[in-house]
């Protein structure tokens, strides 16, 4: 059954617009504050559009220091494996043009490409999802975390077997 004093749901959805644009020109009246899409200064805005840019601006929550402990890690290990492998790619290439005391072993270069290439998949695909990862449960988060930090250890375990 349905509320007859209760105003249609356009009208409600127009009121709440309203009211957040009532609240963001306040928030902007006297204060400098840059555009988030072009820098332009807001101050006193009078509307929800930047002039500058054209973006439609928006007055919202967010957390004062995101819970980014668990993202930082998993990002540093994976950063540590692309690291490590990229130097010995460097140490490779040094030996191999530089040094007179014949050519490194192939498999080494192997190992050390195959360990670049499934490093740097991980960082790609961990900044592509950071959000999403963000958005995670903290148990989840850092299980992945600690993946990405064990990651770079079987890489030199891998790596100290494989040049035996």
């Amino acid at each position: 059954m349905h509320d007859l004093a209760a105003p249609p749901e356009d009208a409600r959805t127009q009121a709440a617009r309203d009211a957040d644009a009532e609240l963001l020109r306040r928030f902007l009246l006297g204060r400098d504050v840059a555009c988030p899409g072009c820098g332009y200064n807001l101050r006193d805005l009078t509307g929800h559009i930047c002039p500058e840019c054209g973006q439609d601006i928006v007055l919202h929550l967010q957390l004062a220091e995101p819970r980014q402990a668990a993202l930082l890690t998993g990002l540093i290990g994976l950063a540590a494996g692309v690291g490590l492998n990229g130097l010995l790619v460097i140490y490779y290439l040094i030996v191999l043009l530089f040094m007179r005391f014949g050519s490194p072993d192939r498999k080494f270069l192997v190992t050390i490409l195959v360990g670049l290439a499934v490093h740097g998949v991980a960082m790609a695909a961990w900044l592509r999802f950071w959000r999403r990862i963000r958005l995670m449960p903290p148990r989840a988060r850092w299980a992945l975390a600690v993946a990405c930090c064990v990651m770079p250890l079987v890489d030199i375990v891998i790596f100290s077997v494989s040049i035996r």
